[in-house]
C-alpha cells in the first residue's frame, strides 16, 4: 500500500483504501482500478493524494533541487538533539515521509510540464526546421 500524489496516479493502479472527501463523503471504494476517467475525476474534486495497491511509484528523492529536496535533506540536522525520544522521532519520520511526497509531487508536475513543451515545439507531419527557416 502506498499513498501517491493524484498526478502520479496511473490507469490500471487499484485503491487500497476508499477516497474520502473532507465532509466524510465516500467517492470511491476500495479495490477501485483508476481509469482516465476516474483520476480526472478525482483531480477535479481538488482530492491531491490516494492511497494504491502495491508499491508502484518510487517516490524516494526527487532527483532535483526542488525546495522540497532541501527541507527534506536538513531533517536529519533539525532532529539531531532528540535521537532518544520517541515522539520526536514520530514526528520526524510524519515530515519526511511528508517532504518525499511533496519532493515527488513537484517532480511529476515539472516532467509533465517539460514534456508537454517538448509536444509543443515538435514540427507538424514531420517536417524539419532549418537553420533560418529557408532552403
Amino acid at each position: 500500500m502506498q499513498k501517491i500524489p493524484i498526478n502520479l496516479a496511473k490507469p490500471g493502479m487499484k485503491l487500497a483504501r476508499p477516497v474520502v472527501k473532507d465532509g466524510g463523503i465516500t467517492v470511491m471504494a476500495e479495490g477501485m482500478e483508476l481509469t482516465e476517467a476516474l483520476i480526472s475525476r478525482l483531480d477535479t474534486m481538488k482530492i491531491d493524494k490516494i492511497v494504491v495497491q502495491g508499491n508502484p511509484v518510487d517516490i524516494g528523492e526527487s532527483g532535483g533541487g526542488t525546495a522540497f529536496d532541501e527541507r527534506l535533506a536538513r531533517m536529519p540536522h533539525l532532529f539531531r538533539h532528540y535521537k532518544q525520544d520517541k515522539w520526536m522521532s514520530r514526528v520526524r519520520d510524519r515530515m519526511i515521509e511528508y517532504f518525499r511526497f511533496k519532493a515527488a509531487q513537484q517532480a511529476a508536475r515539472e516532467r509533465a510540464e517539460q514534456e508537454r513543451d517538448e509536444l509543443m515545439e515538435e514540427p507538424e507531419n514531420g517536417e524539419t526546421v532549418e537553420n533560418g527557416g529557408e532552403a
